[in-house]
């Protein structure tokens, strides 16, 4: 009896197990459906006006319409003083001063979808009050950031910590689609692809904003698997989606997970097309027996999606990074700029990359594109031996971001960026960006140490359509008149 019991016992704990990883799993599918918001009577409202005064606020949310639970919390108090952010949905405030205050609050998902309402609350005076001056402290908030890892295979939680100045509130744009409040966000990447990210911090007081932002600053990759393909007569050339890999048998062990179309061919057989799906770590066996062409044999049928699909050549891209930023690209023997960069419009097959960096050694790498397909690559330079000890690194960022940066006439990269490798003593430094004048200056290098160097750029002014327009009208009715005043001057 008591075996029975235990038995119950495990089977129910079991029970509550599964039901528990299955509410708890995220679908990522939309923000929490509504988030309603209370306070507590009798705190900042109440009938005998009194301040200071703390007033509680309650503020849950529901579930996502697929069941993703809120799991963090925002609330403004709306007075300039520190925002809540946590996992509760409740907070405490304390009010020193009479007022209407506009109440911002905010429910999100463990993916970092939110739902966002505010309201007001008014804070009466008490009788007799003497009204207090009070203002905000003027301040300039400087945005800046920093995560890790910045590269990795989907899905992919990055570590973000922001080393903003000045501010007190935060938004954050992961570049998916997502946003969080949090002053250090922890986020994951689901699907794979190149990612900018954006913090806009924010002194809450006097409502100044900073805005920092990196390009393509995560990198997302997608995890492979193994693809087996045996035919039956062997030494048939595979294609995998209209790139070729080899003859069979083929063991094509850094396939990308996910969808692919296969086309088999052999002199005298007919074309043999399929497709193959590959798991991440999981091995997918293909086998074929080719028909004779003209032999009256039916190839096995696949989806007309498919059979067109493999057909069309379609050309895809190449997304590159690397550490550090900056390094100047090389494919198939042509320069196409510096990291990081996304190649567009390659031909389906294979080619040849190959990255350079002053003070590091030079990086090369074979890589198939496919059709249709973006191929991510990720190259960690290594430092060459017997530079660090003469070498020192500098770190530019500009207001914008986006500024080709230039050290001796050399094109070093986009700002924000580092740049390793530097020599040591005095260097020029150019910083060129479309609207904006170019700015020069010298950096003194150390070696072994990084140089910081940041600074705004002036926009250029140009003159409007309408501006040049009058301008040349003005000029034309000048000649005009002196033209005429000479005719006139000949009448007399």
């Amino acid at each position: 009896m008591q075996k029975t019991g235990l038995v119950w016992v495990c089977c129910a704990i079991v029970m509550m197990v599964l039901c528990i990883c299955t509410v708890t799993a995220a679908t990522c599918d939309a923000p929490p459906k509504s988030q309603v918001f209370t306070l507590q009577t009798g705190g900042c409202n109440q009938s005998l006006a009194a301040v200071p005064c703390t007033e509680n606020f309650l503020f849950p949310a529901e579930s996502s319409p697929a069941g993703d639970t809120a799991t963090q919390y925002y609330l403004d108090f709306g007075d300039g003083e520190l925002p809540y952010y946590g996992f509760n949905d409740f907070a405490s405030h304390t009010y020193n001063y009479p007022g209407t205050y506009l109440l911002t609050y905010q429910a999100g998902t463990a993916c970092d979808l939110w739902t966002f309402g505010n309201t007001t609350l008014v804070v009466a005076a008490p009788p007799n009050y003497t009204m207090a001056l009070h203002g905000c402290p003027v301040t300039q908030p400087q945005a800046g950031f920093t995560g890790a890892p910045l590269t990795g295979i989907a899905p992919l939680t990055v570590q973000f910590t922001g080393t903003s100045t000045g501010a007190n509130a935060y938004t954050w744009d992961f570049g998916d689609g997502t946003s969080s409040p949090a002053q250090n966000p922890r986020h994951t990447y689901m699907t794979a692809g190149l990612y900018s990210v954006t913090l806009d911090a924010r002194d809450i007081c006097t409502n100044t904003v900073s805005t920092a932002s990196m390009s393509h600053f995560v990198t997302v990759t997608v995890q492979s698997g193994t693809l087996g393909i045996t035919t039956v007569p062997p030494g048939a050339k595979v294609f995998v989606d209209n790139v070729f890999k080899g003859v069979t048998p083929l063991t094509l062990t850094d396939t990308s997970s996910g969808y692919h179309v296969l086309l088999i061919t052999l002199p005298g057989y007919d074309d043999f097309t399929t497709s193959a799906t590959v798991e991440p770590s999981k091995t997918v066996l293909v086998q074929a027996v080719l028909q004779e062409a003209g032999a009256g044999n039916v190839t096995p049928t696949v989806p007309a999606t498919v059979a067109t699909t493999a057909l069309i050549r379609q050309n895809g891209s190449v997304a590159v990074t690397s550490v550090p930023n900056g390094a100047t690209v090389m494919f198939d023997g042509q320069y196409n700029g510096t990291t990081p960069l996304i190649i567009l419009d390659v031909l389906p097959g294979n080619h040849e990359i190959a990255l350079s960096y002053p003070g590091y050694n030079l990086w090369q790498q074979s890589l198939s594109v496919g059709s249709s397909q973006t191929t991510a690559v990720n190259a960690n330079l290594v430092v060459s031996t017997g530079q660090t000890g003469n070498t020192g690194s500098l770190t530019v960022i500009t207001d914008p971001t986006g500024a080709q940066v230039l050290v001796d006439s050399d094109v070093k990269g986009v700002s924000p960026a580092t740049i390793p490798g530097l020599t040591t003593g005095t260097h020029a430094v150019l910083l060129k960006l479309e609207d904006y004048y170019d700015l020069s200056t010298t950096v003194n290098i150390t070696a072994g140490q990084n140089q910081n160097y940041t600074t705004a750029l002036r926009k250029a002014y140009k003159p409007s359509v309408v501006e040049t327009g009058l301008a040349g009208l003005v000029i034309v009715i000048v000649i005009g008149a002196g033209v005429y005043r000479l005719f006139r001057k000949d009448e007399i």
